[in-house]
């Protein structure tokens, strides 16, 4: 007998009934696919990828077979016809594939961080590095789970759960299981060349923002000159004992040696000025 369940309470009571030793709520805060086994019982809770953070519950026993799940199954029945009419074959075909589907979740999961981390190479991020890393882990270290659950799966003796009868299918999964978790453990890998990639850039960014800030400092510095060299004339200037003794006769030499000076600063700064633009 098969039983399907959409809240976990209701799912809860009816395990509880079978079973009052497993604890539903420690399963369901699981970040990680778990599987238990008792004598003639087993439970397997697999973490979902979806808005609603969902996970399917499978609990196998004797007496019955119950699955907490939010989605359903469709168009099974003909491609396992025959099994499905096997002694525990529906049982069978049914956990298998309500792991199938979550696994395959996990696979177009993995490309989606794939697909962000292409565009990281392209622009890479630190803040946005770190997340696509922990994403990576996280889902490297689910899909090591699943593989271990479905070897453990093949080596179990529980008949509600005959691999036997689906043999293809299920080495096809975990061949796929595994071909997905390696493409996870190089990818984690590559982590570290974005890492890399960013803080390269980081310190090119750093570099420039030094250049900028040295060349609005020189031009600050060359407007300071200029403008303390006719300053500093008419510093002297007002002086009376020097202006009268020595300077009252070249008044007009002195406003345009003035003039002159002011000028000459101003075209030295700006020569010195537009090198300092040309190495930027």
């Amino acid at each position: 007998m098969i039983k399907n369940f959409e809240e976990i309470e209701e799912f809860k009571k009816d395990i509880l009934e079978i079973e009052p030793n497993i604890n539903i709520e420690t399963l369901a805060n699981f970040d990680l696919p778990y599987l238990e086994e008792h004598d003639s019982e087993m439970i397997i809770s697999i973490p979902n990828y979806d808005e609603q953070n969902n996970r399917i519950i499978l609990f196998l026993s004797k007496e019955k077979s119950l699955i907490y799940s939010k989605e359903g199954l469709k168009d099974y029945e003909k491609k396992f016809h025959k099994i499905l009419k096997k002694t525990y074959g529906e049982s069978t075909v049914i956990s298998f594939l309500y792991i199938k589907e979550i696994v395959k979740k996990y696979f177009r999961e993995f490309e989606k961080i794939r697909s962000k981390m292409n565009g990281l190479d392209l622009d890479p991020v630190s803040d946005d590095i770190e997340k696509a890393g922990r994403a990576l882990r996280l889902l490297a270290d689910r899909l090591e789970a699943i593989v271990q659950i479905l070897m453990n799966l093949k080596e179990s003796e529980l008949k509600e759960f005959d691999v036997q009868l689906i043999q293809t299918d299920y080495d096809l999964l975990m061949t796929r299981a595994r071909y997905e978790l390696e493409r996870c453990r190089s990818h984690i890998y590559r982590i570290s060349s974005l890492r890399t990639k960013a803080e390269m850039r980081s310190n090119t960014d750093l570099n420039v923002t030094m250049k900028r800030l040295t060349v609005i400092m020189t031009f600050l510095t060359i407007v300071s000159i200029v403008v303390s060299v006719p300053g500093t004339i008419g510093a002297i200037l007002g002086i009376p004992a020097l202006s009268n003794a020595y300077f009252q006769n070249y008044t007009n030499v002195l406003v345009w040696v003035l003039v002159g000076l002011t000028f000459l600063s101003i075209i030295l700064g700006y020569v010195y000025w537009k090198s300092l633009k040309m190495n930027d």
